[in-house]
């Protein structure tokens, strides 16, 4: 797909098949994670695909932000392992597990999948509900399917901003 076309068609969508979603889409998706951009090259990421019924189960008691995706792939950042800003202390661990999230969706819809963000959920359960997450702080729970005829986006995914409020010139 064209890379001005896709950023501009892509939507968070909200109504997926029951199709599973093909090892050989989840290894790009994988790999489009695994190439992304981290501060120095620290990659402090650690991702869990989730595609049984039982962990889908556990992905819904952690948000009701879940669209019964086939799929969901859990992005986490480890505090600590990521570029610190020296200035402030900032750690970009969050910053590259949005920038591998972005990247892992860009790739879901070029290959013909569809992917919403979910970033509302309750993170006092992430410990009990995933332990293999400890010492990591949940960052997008990326539900990926196949498109269902009937999704579309939203009414407010095409309202912007004026530009003048956005971009400005030094």
């Amino acid at each position: 797909m064209e890379f001005e076309k896709l950023v501009r068609e892509r939507y968070s969508v909200r109504k997926f098949t029951d199709e599973q979603v093909s090892d050989e889409d989840i290894r790009k998706i994988l790999d489009s994670i695994y190439i992304s951009p981290t501060g120095q090259n620290k990659q402090p990421l650690r991702i869990w695909t989730i595609r049984s019924r039982e962990r889908l189960e556990d992905v819904k008691r952690i948000t009701k932000f879940h669209y019964d995706a086939p799929l969901t792939i859990a992005v986490c950042a480890v505090p600590g392992e990521g570029f610190v800003r020296k200035s402030d202390g900032c750690d970009h661990c969050v910053i590259d597990a949005a920038a591998a999230t972005m990247q892992a969706w860009l790739m879901t819809e070029d290959i013909g999948l569809g992917a919403v963000w979910v970033s509302d959920f309750d993170s006092s359960l992430q410990d009990a509900l995933f332990p293999e997450m400890k010492g990591t702080e949940l960052v997008a729970l990326l539900q990926i399917g196949h498109i269902s005829p009937e999704s579309k986006p939203l009414g407010w995914h095409s309202k912007k901003r004026d530009r003048s409020e956005m971009f400005f010139e030094l």
